[in-house]
C-alpha cells in the first residue's frame, strides 16, 4: 500500500524470462502442474507440537518467484509488496506497483497496475500465474477499482489503490474482503486520501474487487490495513493493522495502530473499536491528528508498534505454535525476517529477543545503498501443519522467498 517503490526503467538481460532465476524450484519456461487440493488459510484453535521460543530447523532459500500467463508462459513481471490469503481453496497474492514490457536491456517497462493479483500454486509457492489480464490479454490488470466518480476524474492515471491481504468470508465461500489505501497521484506526488474496505470473490480463477466507498476513514486517521488484516474465528472479528497517517508528524507516521470490528459490520466505521496500547484497553473513539469533532487525538502511547519496528506485513495463525505469528520485516529498509508471536492479536506481542529468523541477503554481500529490502510477509497457505511456512520479501521490484522449517 505505502511503498518504497522505485520505477524500473532497465531490464538486463540476466532477467530475461527465458533464462531461469538461481535458487528457483523450477526450471522451465512453462508453468509448473496446478495442485488439486485446495488452499487452507490456518485458524485457531489449533494443536500444533511447536514449543516457544521459535528455533529454526533450517531455511530453504528460493531465489526470485516467477510469474505466469494464464496460456503457460512465463512472462516478464516486476512488482513489489506480496501478502496472501485464500479464496475458494486459492491462494490469491496481492502485489503492489506492477511493471511490464521490459525484454532486455535498454528496454524499458511501464506502469500497467497500481495493485494486482495472482493465483499461487501449492506444487511450487514460489511461481504464480496472472489470471487477471487488461482486455489484450498481455498485460497484467489492476485489482482495485475506480469508483465512477473517479473515473470521469482521471481513472488510474491520477488515482491508485493499495490493498491488504484478502480474508475470507464466510469461510469457504470464495467471497471475503480486503482494506485499501486510496491514493491521489497528481504529478506522480502520492496523497493518501484515506482508508477503506472492499468486497472480494473469485470468477472462475480471477480474483474480483469491488468498491462501494470512497474510504472508510479520513486522511487524518491512522491508515487501517496498511501494514495487514487477520480475521480471529474465536471471536468474529477483523484486525486491522496501519501505519499513521501521512499528513502527520514523523513520528505518527512511523508507528503502527490497530482497530478491529465485527467482520458482518466490517463496512460500517460505527462498528470499530481502536487499541490503546499504553492502557492495554478497546474504546469506540475515532481517533484523528486534531482531535477535534468528537475525536480523541491520535498519539504515539496508543501505537501498539513503535516507532520503524513494524513495515508490511500480515499476522496469520501458526498452526504449529499455535499462535498469533508476524514473520516480518522493520522499517529502516534493509531488514532481515524477524519473528514475534501472541496468544490474541491485541498482544502482548513476543519479539523472542529479537530473534532473526532469516537472511533477506541470504547470497551475503554488503548491502547496497538504495536497495531497499521491505515488506517480508509469511505464508502459512502452503503447509497446513504449520511446520514449514514460506516467506517473501521485495528487492529491487522482485520478490524473493525462503522456507523456514521450524525445529
Amino acid at each position: 500500500m505505502r511503498k518504497a517503490f522505485a520505477k524500473l526503467t532497465d531490464k538486463v538481460n540476466a532477467n530475461d524470462s527465458s533464462k531461469p532465476s538461481p535458487g528457483t524450484s523450477s526450471t522451465s519456461n512453462k508453468a509448473p502442474p496446478p495442485s488439486t487440493r485446495k488452499a487452507v488459510y490456518p485458524q485457531p484453535p489449533t494443536n500444533g507440537p511447536g514449543q516457544l521460543p521459535p528455533k529454526v530447523a533450517k531455511t530453504t532459500h528460493h531465489g526470485k518467484m516467477r510469474f505466469f500467463h494464464p496460456n503457460g508462459h512465463e512472462h516478464i513481471v516486476s512488482r513489489d509488496v506480496g501478502n496472501s490469503g485464500v479464496l475458494d481453496g486459492k491462494v490469491v497474492w496481492g502485489w503492489g506497483d506492477t511493471l511490464m514490457g521490459a525484454g532486455g536491456r535498454g528496454s524499458k517497462a511501464n506502469i500497467c497496475a497500481t495493485d494486482s493479483t495472482s493465483i499461487g500454486n501449492l506444487n511450487d509457492p514460489m511461481s504464480a500465474t496472472d489470471t487477471a489480464l487488461w482486455d489484450n490479454n498481455k498485460f497484467v490488470a489492476n485489482f482495485i477499482p475506480c469508483l465512477p466518480a473517479e473515473e470521469k476524474d482521471g481513472g488510474l492515471i491520477k488515482y491508485a489503490f493499495g490493498g491488504s491481504n484478502v480474508i475470507e468470508y464466510p469461510l469457504n465461500s470464495g467471497k471475503g474482503l480486503l482494506f485499501f489505501l486510496k491514493i491521489h497521484r497528481p504529478d506522480g506526488k502520492n496523497n493518501i486520501k484515506g482508508a477503506g474496505v472492499a468486497h472480494v470473490h473469485m470468477d472462475g480463477d480471477v480474483p474480483k474487487c469491488t468498491r462501494e466507498m470512497e474510504t472508510l476513514w479520513s486522511q487524518q486517521e491512522a491508515c487501517y490495513g496498511d501494514v495487514g488484516i487477520a480475521y480471529d474465528s474465536r471471536d468474529g472479528f477483523v484486525y486491522a493493522f496501519g501505519k499513521g497517517p501521512q499528513e502527520a508528524d514523523e513520528q505518527l507516521i512511523r508507528r503502527t495502530y490497530l482497530c478491529r470490528a465485527p467482520i458482518e459490520r466490517a463496512f460500517s466505521v460505527d462498528a470499530y473499536s481502536y487499541w490503546d496500547e499504553g492502557s492495554k484497553t478497546w474504546g469506540p473513539q475515532r481517533r484523528t491528528t486534531h482531535g477535534q469533532f468528537g475525536t480523541a487525538k491520535l498519539t504515539y502511547e496508543q501505537a501498539i508498534f513503535g516507532y520503524l519496528a513494524m513495515d508490511r506485513s500480515a499476522p496469520f495463525w501458526s498452526s504449529y505454535f499455535n499462535r498469533w505469528c508476524f514473520l516480518y520485516g522493520n522499517s529502516w529498509g534493509f531488514s532481515d525476517v524477524y519473528v514475534m508471536t501472541a496468544e490474541r492479536l491485541e498482544g502482548p506481542w513476543d519479539t523472542h529477543g529479537g530473534m532473526v529468523v532469516c537472511s533477506t541477503l541470504p547470497e551475503g554481500g554488503e548491502a547496497v545503498q538504495g536497495e531497499f529490502r521491505y515488506a517480508v510477509n509469511g505464508h502459512p497457505e502452503f503447509d497446513e501443519s504449520g511446520r514449514t511456512v514460506l516467506v517473501t520479501w521485495t528487492r529491487l521490484n522482485e520478490i524473493y522467498g525462503t522456507t523456514v522449517e521450524w525445529a
